[in-house]
């Protein structure tokens, strides 16, 4: 607890009549146009989250990934915030909040511009380079303005202004998708697929903006405010200081426990981005000779990509046991000087890591949520002469894509397209893609999965049902075709439904192998994007709400509550209950609206001057973001999307375990010692 002493509480009412000290710093400055400008800044982060949470579908599609390929997108942007949160931190320590924000504005502008030229190369890595150049800029605005937003003002009210600003974020987001929709997925007069020519368009509007801001912060007045110093940090252990250190002891069994969980995370991100590197290099194949030597591989199926996975996660393993062993002797020598000994600071690095990483799955993943796991829409709603509002509002088509559950006998279809018995196997058999006909080759060796076989052939399958017209009458001769696929056939062939014809087709070519539930009505792609706004309306609602909530409820108590309720909405869509499920999807949405901003100002709280180089490490923890979305999407290729959720679900957990345990890690009993009754 800090032994410097609060000023008495004054009631509520009083409060309120102190409103404008919200935006008066200490010595008497109204802040408030420049925390406008600082807030703006807050929009654009939001705009250009929106639209990679509504890219990995249009890639899956394009490109024919998994999920969990997909989420590389998601890699490629959080990692942007790994890399450069501590230069970031580091500049604006050095040089001030306005360089730093004028040198995130210029990368993020590089970063927009980019897409132009990536669209003509039209490769993934192209455009993942774009996605990680943006966000790169974009933490070094989060950086800075995250805290910046805590000092602009009375110390008191350092959770409601970053919340607020924050709530501008949440309008960033609700544009974001709506943008990301009209370009990534948009159709020309003949129904083609133009997202892949128009991608660049919204980053490309990003980029001039952001050029016109970078212009405004050059003559706007950004003052470099200090934090308070709670702690005494930045105050020397002598008789001669001016500000004694308190008596504050550092929890070394605690601050060692919270030091280990963050390089574990630590190396978690540095496994992935070693991982990306050496699959890219072909290392695998190398590694395979070398895995079935050890002992743990008996048993296991072992191809290039689990020999390269296993050997990074053995190397992860034994740096972690070293670094166990190295962290003993560094929490000796800590002081309460670090910021590495207050445990309010290194819980809040944990609780952000898992935070973002629950964040960016369930932002990432909800398309594909919407348009495979809800119950069916009324049929009704896909004839031209419905005229109902509900109708010509709510854009839905047929469900065709290939799910887990619809694969019956995966060994006997990988067999047909691997040994060709009749014309539809063996058209199918030469569409396959390299990667598909490799982990087919390993599944009958033996060193693949039936799962990695029903992924692979699920893909392939679903891009065919996409692109193709599978229709030829002596392709399919001989071939027993159901009376829904004989409707079909007898309607215009400019009119019908391609898509459902492909996917009829499947299950009449393979009834033994193949399964499919026609009739289930779900939303578009398109649609499912507008509905993401739809989520970040409930998120903003959530961030306006929250930050007046926060004027009457401790900050830590708001975010252990909100924590707690998403790992209630989680748990209801974790176990696939209709309907309910989906609104608990949203409500996640609601409820994950100030846990970023709230989580930060009790991570910075009382830091000092050490508040922007502690900032950066809260950014870093964005990583999270990187990482687990990644095994989320995993988790929905091998089950459903319903059962990815448990990734989430696992990371409020910890959240709320940081909320409530947070008054015993700073040693005070709220953030600046406003209890509720004193409005905050």
């Amino acid at each position: 607890m800090s032994t410097q002493t609060e000023p008495a509480l004054k009631p509520y009412a009083d409060m309120l009549d102190e409103k404008p000290r919200l935006f008066v710093t200490p010595d008497g400055k109204n802040v408030m146009f420049t925390f406008c400008l600082v807030s703006s800044l807050f929009l654009l982060w939001g705009f250009c989250n929106g639209m990679i949470d509504v890219m990995d579908k249009h890639f899956q599609k394009e490109l024919n990934l998994t999920l969990s390929q997909s989420a590389w997108v998601q890699f490629a942007h959080w990692i942007g915030y790994f890399i450069m949160s501590i230069p970031a931190g580091y500049l604006a320590t050095r040089l001030g909040y306005r360089v730093g924000i004028l040198a995130g504005l210029i990368m993020v502008s590089l970063g927009g511009f980019w897409f132009i030229p990536a669209t003509s190369i039209a490769t993934f890595w192209a455009f993942l380079l774009g996605v990680c150049f943006v966000a790169a800029g974009l933490t070094f605005l989060e950086t800075v303005a995250n805290p910046y937003t805590t000092v602009l003002g009375a110390p008191r009210y350092a959770a409601m202004r970053i919340n607020m600003a924050q709530s501008l974020n949440g309008i960033g987001w609700i544009l974001g998708p709506i943008a990301g929709g009209l370009f990534f997925y948009g159709q020309d007069a003949t129904g083609r697929s133009t997202g892949a020519e128009t991608l660049w368009i919204p980053y490309a509007g990003v980029g001039v903006v952001v050029l016109l801001l970078a212009v405004l912060f050059c003559f706007a007045p950004v003052p470099d405010i200090r934090a308070k110093d709670d702690y005494a940090i930045d105050a020397k252990d002598d008789a001669n200081s001016q500000a004694p250190a308190p008596a504050r002891k550092v929890n070394r069994g605690l601050s060692y426990f919270l030091l280990l969980g963050n390089t574990a995370a630590l190396i978690g991100v540095l496994g992935m981005i070693v991982w990306l590197t050496l699959d890219s290099l072909g290392v695998g194949p190398g590694l395979v000779g070398f895995v079935k030597a050890l002992p743990i591989a008996s048993g296991l199926m072992v191809n290039p990509h689990t020999a390269l996975f296993l050997t990074i996660f053995m190397g992860g393993i034994a740096v972690l046991v070293l670094a166990a062993i190295w962290l003993i002797f560094v929490v000796k020598k800590l002081t309460h000087h670090s910021i590495w000994s207050h445990e309010h600071f290194t819980g809040a690095t944990l609780a952000q890591f898992f935070y973002m990483a629950a964040q960016a799955g369930i932002f990432s993943f909800l398309i594909n949520y919407m348009t495979s796991e809800p119950p069916s829409l009324p049929p009704s709603w896909l004839e031209e002469n419905n005229t109902s509002w509900v109708s010509r509002w709510v854009k839905v088509e047929y469900r065709t894509a290939l799910a887990a559950h619809d694969f019956k006998d995966v060994s006997s279809l990988a067999d047909k397209l691997t040994a060709p018995q009749n014309a539809v196997t063996a058209y199918l058999a030469e569409k396959l893609s390299d990667t598909t006909r490799e982990t087919l080759a390993h599944y009958k060796e033996g060193s693949a999965s039936e799962t990695a076989a029903r992924i692979a052939i699920m893909q392939d399958l679903n891009g065919l049902v996409r692109k193709d017209s599978l229709w030829a009458p002596e392709r399919f001769e001989g071939i027993k075709l159901s009376e829904a696929t004989q409707r079909l056939l007898a309607e215009d062939p400019a009119k019908r439904n391609e898509l459902r014809l492909n996917r009829l087709l499947l299950a009449d070519a393979f009834p033994a192998e193949l399964d499919y539930q026609d009739g289930v009505v779900s939303v578009t792609d398109q649609f499912a994007s507008n509905l993401v706004s739809f989520g970040f309306i409930c998120f903003l609602i959530g961030r306006v709400t929250g930050s007046w909530m926060l004027r009457k409820i401790s900050a830590h108590k708001m975010v252990g509550l909100y924590a707690l309720l998403n790992v209630i909405a989680c748990t209801l869509v974790f176990f696939k209950l209709g309907w309910i499920s989906v609104l608990a999807v949203f409500a996640t949405y609601f409820f994950m609206s100030i846990m970023f901003p709230t989580i930060f100002a009790l991570g910075i709280f009382g830091l000092g001057n050490k508040a922007k180089g502690a900032s950066a490490y809260i950014v870093m923890a964005i990583a999270g973001g990187a990482l687990l979305p990644k095994l989320m999407g995993a988790i929905a290729d091998h089950y459903d999307m319903s059962k990815g959720f448990i990734v989430p679900l696992v990371s409020f957990v910890l959240v709320a375990l940081y909320g409530y345990t947070w008054p015993k890690l700073s040693r005070e009993e709220s953030l600046h010692g406003v209890s509720a009754s004193g409005g905050h």
